[in-house]
């Protein structure tokens, strides 16, 4: 049972991946659209909560699809290069799982330097 699934290729899976990418780029946009309703509210002042406050639903739900369906693609993607889909998506979930959380934390430092600096502090080369 084991050497089947380890070593027995499957189709590729062209259907999946299609439906990888355009999942993720909804997710993408809906991220997007969250991300700039929440700098505005802060800007003009609508919103009491500081804007480096990242773990809303708004936000999460968002990176958690883009983050999902990433994962998806980069696991079917590998199927196709003749990878099985246990190895295609360990290496899929190490992937995206240290990239995920790299931008994520990325991100949090990113809306802290705009909240003490405002747009002048994205400027300077300390951010990153």
């Amino acid at each position: 049972m084991t050497a089947k699934v380890l070593f027995e290729i499957p189709d590729p899976p062209y259907s999946l991946i299609c439906a990888a990418v355009i999942c993720g780029l909804i997710c993408g946009k809906a991220f997007e659209v969250s991300i700039r309703q929440k700098t505005k509210e802060w800007f003009q002042g609508q919103s009491t909560q500081p804007l480096s406050k990242v773990y809303e639903v708004r936000l999460f739900i968002p990176y958690l699809g883009i983050c999902f369906w990433s994962w998806v693609f980069v696991g079917s993607t590998l199927t196709v290069f003749a990878v099985t889909w246990v190895i295609g998506f360990a290496l899929s979930t190490f992937v995206v799982l240290t990239s995920g959380l790299l931008v994520w934390f990325q991100l949090i430092k990113l809306l802290k330097a705009l909240e003490k600096g405002g747009s002048k502090a994205l400027e300077s080369n300390s951010l990153f």
